[in-house]
């Protein structure tokens, strides 16, 4: 059984490895790719910090030394690599950006401050507004398509991975005609949504927006797919 991982570093690694704990082979190749953009290190005046993926914590543990200020993150990687980094006071949402939204208004700082890419998810600032919260976003990094998809022309791959929407949407217009012989395993039904109309041989989507229950997806779907 092998996957294609299509997510950037470091949680493509993270994956893989999880995969590989449960007797699962994988295929780095992302359909993305992550690049700095420049950006200011002032953090004067906000009372917290909001990451909504590694990238986006990574990017920031290269140009900022802050590790003490509360930090709100979207899911379990991002909290994850929050902790790698030196942050201590973290609080975890439950996956994905309105989830976040509703755990900034649980704890109401004052004013957050979105360590966001060029184009997010989800607007946070608008998803607070109702809870009284300033959330001021901050582009630190861009996404942009890869050119070459290495894993589109590898033979043994079962399943493609895909945790996110916009490596979804990437994929689909990439990929092509490659997806009709794979499982697409996403982490959401956002992350599903591109595959609609791909001839793909199923479409699972993890029960909970994480990385675990995505590996757990993939384990399951494959083990019977081989039976």
């Amino acid at each position: 059984m092998k996957v294609w991982i299509t997510r950037t570093e470091p949680g493509a690694s993270r994956t893989a490895a999880r995969l590989a704990a449960v007797g699962i082979d994988s295929l780095l190749d992302p359909v993305l790719e992550v690049r700095p953009l420049p950006a200011s290190t002032d953090l004067a005046g906000f009372d917290a910090l909001a990451f909504t993926s590694p990238n986006g914590v990574a990017i920031f543990a290269a140009i900022s030394g802050e590790r003490t200020l509360p930090v709100f993150a979207v899911g379990e990687a991002t909290a994850e690599a929050l902790a790698d980094i030196g942050f201590s006071n973290i609080r975890t949402a439950g996956g994905d950006v309105q989830a976040l939204a509703r755990l900034l208004g649980e704890h109401k700082p004052r004013r957050t401050l979105h360590l966001a890419p060029v184009i997010p998810a989800g607007d946070l600032a608008d998803l607070t507004a109702p809870f009284g919260i300033e959330v001021v976003a901050r582009p630190i990094y861009e996404t942009v398509p890869i050119a070459r998809l290495v894993a589109s022309g590898v033979e043994g791959v079962d399943a493609v991975m895909v945790h996110s929407a916009r490596a979804a949407a990437a994929l689909v217009e990439r990929a092509g005609g490659c997806l009709n012989n794979l499982i697409v395993l996403a982490l959401s039904p956002a992350c599903a949504a591109p595959f609609a109309d791909v001839s793909a041989k199923s479409v699972e989507v993890a029960p909970f927006p994480d990385d675990p229950s995505l590996v757990r997806l993939a384990l399951d779907t494959l083990s019977k797919a081989h039976e």
